[in-house]
């Protein structure tokens, strides 16, 4: 052999097997795909967006509650007779109160749902509601639907906004009854 010639590569022979116990070497971990919306590029939103537009639409809520109620209390002060009854005027004042937050907490979130797909406190986060079959705006039949949902949600221990947590498409028990989702903006 020649000293100066490097000594020939040595191949297994064709049939080679590794021997037992042997792994090959471990391939780098890639994450899995993201889940994708109800179109090619559209994502879920996660629950903490959720959570707090919910509560900045609480917040608005509460001041248009506490405003309207300052409203009746100076035209109940305002109409009191010359020796403090505020009997008659008070009680219809009241109940006209309560009327009004009735209507304004049942209409509050289908109304936005309906007519742009995001409350206030969804814009805030840019979030938006829409039909969970192809992306499309919800009917205002959806958005009542929507917000049974939020009561049978509440009914059942809350169950149904945690649900978020188990869904792949981050549904809620609301989403899933008005056949919805709430995607990224």
């Amino acid at each position: 052999m020649d000293p100066q010639q490097p000594p020939p590569a040595q191949t297994p022979p064709p049939s080679y097997s590794p021997p037992p116990g042997y792994s090959p070497p471990p391939q780098s971990w890639q994450a899995p795909e993201p889940d994708t919306g109800p179109a090619p590029g559209v994502r879920f939103a996660g629950p903490g967006a959720r959570l707090l537009a919910y509560i900045v639409d609480t917040i608005l809520l509460s001041a248009v509650f506490i405003l309207i109620f300052f409203l009746f209390t100076a035209l109940a002060i305002g109409t009191a007779s010359a020796d403090g009854d505020v009997s008659g005027g008070a009680v219809g004042g009241f109940l006209l109160l309560i009327l009004i937050a009735i209507v304004v907490s049942i209409a509050y979130f289908p109304w936005f749902w309906w007519k742009g797909g995001q409350t206030p406190g969804m814009k805030v986060f840019h979030i938006r509601v829409v039909r969970d079959a192809d992306g499309g705006p919800i009917s205002g039949g959806a958005a009542l639907l929507r917000l049974l949902g939020y009561w049978v949600n509440s009914a059942v221990f809350y169950i149904g906004f945690i649900w978020i947590f188990v869904d792949k498409r981050r549904r809620g028990w609301h989403d899933l009854i008005a056949g919805t989702v709430v995607i990224e903006q």
